[in-house]
């Protein structure tokens, strides 16, 4: 069977299912991440994913507007409890970025495995490797 990737959009975002347990979110040049509008991406996520368990790719461009009080927010709250986010990398292009994706992580751990990079290649060799170790590892 044959999978065919599904491309989502949000106010803010691209999501697209490239495979049965990958979710790649490209969030857009130039948008504003306030609470309201990372609320949406993460509960389309949920939607796209349903039951699976999968890893996620997110790249976020330089130019975002990056509201503070979404730090504030644990958006993965509600996927805690069903552990079936297996693995994570985020591609963050500048340095600040990057640090505010990390001091996210650092207030709100995930029970998954999490990369933080600038490099889109290295984000996507991890992802892959975790895809193919966890289901083996079964951690």
């Amino acid at each position: 069977m044959t999978f065919e990737p599904r491309e989502y959009r949000t106010t803010i975002a691209r999501l697209v299912r490239v495979r049965p347990d990958a979710l790649e979110i490209h969030y857009d040049a130039g948008c504003s991440m306030t609470v309201e509008t990372v609320t949406e991406v993460q509960e389309m996520r949920r939607h796209i994913m349903g039951d699976a368990h999968y890893g996620t790719l997110t790249f976020i461009p330089e130019d975002v507007d990056f509201q503070m009080n979404t730090m504030k927010v644990d958006h993965a709250a509600a996927d805690r409890s069903e552990a079936r986010i297996m693995a994570s990398a985020v591609v963050a292009t500048t340095n600040m970025l990057e640090m505010l994706v990390k001091l996210y992580f650092s207030y709100y751990p995930t029970m998954s495995r999490v990369l933080v990079t600038d490099n889109e290649a290295e984000a996507r060799a991890w992802l892959n490797a975790q895809l193919e170790e966890i289901p083996r590892s079964g951690s």
